[in-house]
């Protein structure tokens, strides 16, 4: 990603509401749906600037694993102890007793998809948990998956079929980001109509403090439903799954 990128998230990453929402979310599923001990350690692959460690660290020792030094540097000054500038491929897996890898957002972002997540199945320890995000569907694209140099979106099934392909058993999957698909899904066409998308070049768009405070409460809500249902679609999917040989 552009180095504009990381000072962004590392800026807003605490209080922008997407951030939030979705870290919150994501947290409350992998306390439902996996049996990960308390003090466990959990490697977070790309884990950019550390946000959703530092969430997860009064509960884990989460173990930040990211390709860019500014990123890994920003992990630090989060205080996060457990920092690796590396690659799935080079970092040595047995140095730790992992017990899950999280990719939030990340695989997009990967060219061969494929082949990282068949590296992260073939290095994780039997019975480890696979927890990732991915955002959906492909006819979605726009200037922000430019702007965070994504390769593509996918709708649940490519994605779980990725999964699977490599090994994983899908334990919980859906969509999420729901609540605001629609006029989510509303803003970017009528941006493309208009010819504003074109002209959009910050990483996370701008909203005023009451938006931002609207749509942390709207996608917060889906915190409370998403273990419970699973969301036919959504501006999002969350997978989470596991090795079993």
């Amino acid at each position: 990603m552009e180095e504009i990128v990381y000072h962004t998230n590392y800026r807003l990453e605490n209080e922008y509401w997407w951030f939030v929402a979705r870290n919150e979310i994501v947290k409350t599923l992998i306390l439902q749906k996996t049996d990960i001990p308390q003090g466990s350690y959990v490697l977070d692959i790309g884990c950019g600037t550390g946000g959703f460690s530092e969430k997860i660290s009064h509960l884990y020792n989460p173990i930040c694993l990211d390709t860019s030094e500014l990123a890994i540097d920003y992990c630090r000054k989060r205080g996060l102890k457990h920092t690796y500038k590396s690659t799935v491929e080079e970092f040595d897996f047995e140095q730790y007793p992992i017990k899950a890898a999280i990719m939030l957002d990340v695989i997009e972002h990967i060219e061969n998809d494929n082949a990282i997540v068949k590296q992260v199945y073939d290095k994780l320890p039997n019975g480890a948990w696979f927890i990732t995000t991915v955002p959906a569907y492909q006819s979605l694209w726009s200037r922000h998956d430019e702007i965070h140099k994504h390769y593509r979106r996918y709708s649940k099934s490519e994605f779980n079929n990725i999964l699977r392909q490599a090994g994983f058993n899908i334990v919980y999957s859906s969509y999420f980001n729901t609540l605001l698909f629609a006029p989510a899904v509303l803003k970017r066409y009528v941006d493309k109509l208009t010819g504003a998308e074109k002209k959009k070049d910050e990483p996370v768009e701008n909203v005023s403090p009451l938006i931002n405070k609207i749509f942390r409460s709207i996608f917060l809500l889906e915190k409370y439903m998403i273990g419970k249902i699973i969301f036919p679609f959504g501006l999002s999917i969350i997978t989470i799954a596991r090795k079993y040989k």
